[in-house]
């Protein structure tokens, strides 16, 4: 549940970012960057302690921790937190038959950045199925062995839901070579929440998948 609170939180901060951009204040501009940098120093302050505490409960428990699981913890909040805000920002601006535009655009490439670095670092650790025996290699052999369903139904809702679908609604909105976008703008927004359904329990079950090995 912190993790999606954390998701809710970022992705309260990222349209608060975008809204300030579309709708400059004529007075208070200056002002209202300051606080939004706060907020965001706090908000990345409050999900690196609760990193670190993940970090020192799995080290004395004898798992493995290292930048890939840093990175892993990380982006969770963020890529949930950004699909969120690409389904807000879509379902409010085809309130107002408007496509998702500039900063909708920015959203979902942040989203695409943001899974495509964890997928990395989850990828990461097959590396370590051969060599010496580690908590790590124990960790990859379970998620080629037992786990291996549970694995893949992660990676196939990760891509989709974090990768495929969002780019998906970016064309529809913006279209792409030899593909025009879509005059309806309520498309990219269903598009963006059909990734958002995809995406949750895909995360949800990386976490599982983290913590169970």
């Amino acid at each position: 549940m912190a993790i999606l609170y954390e998701a809710v939180l970022v992705a309260a901060w990222l349209l608060a970012v975008c809204g300030r951009g579309v709708v400059t204040p004529p007075e208070g501009g200056a002002l209202s960057a300051v606080l939004l940098l706060g907020i965001g120093w706090w908000l990345w302050s409050e999900m690196a302690s609760r990193r670190e505490v993940d970090r020192g409960r799995r080290l004395s428990l004898g798992q493995w921790w290292g930048f890939d699981a840093a990175v892993r913890h990380a982006a969770t909040p963020l890529v949930i937190g950004g699909c969120l805000a690409v389904v807000v920002w879509a379902s409010m601006r085809a309130s107002f038959d408007v496509r998702l535009g500039g900063y909708g655009a920015l959203l979902v490439l942040f989203t695409l950045i943001v899974m495509a670095a964890k997928l990395v670092a989850e990828t990461y650790l097959f590396a370590q199925i051969g060599g010496d025996e580690s908590p790590r290699q124990a960790s990859a052999q379970a998620l080629t062995g037992p786990l291996s369903k549970w694995a893949k139904l992660r990676y196939v809702l990760g891509v989709f839901g974090g990768v495929i679908l969002p780019l998906g609604a970016q064309m529809l909105a913006g279209g792409a070579k030899n593909i025009p976008a879509v005059s309806d703008a309520s498309a990219p927004a269903l598009v963006a929440t059909i990734a958002l359904i995809s995406l949750i329990p895909g995360e949800m079950i990386e976490r599982w998948l983290f913590l169970r090995t």
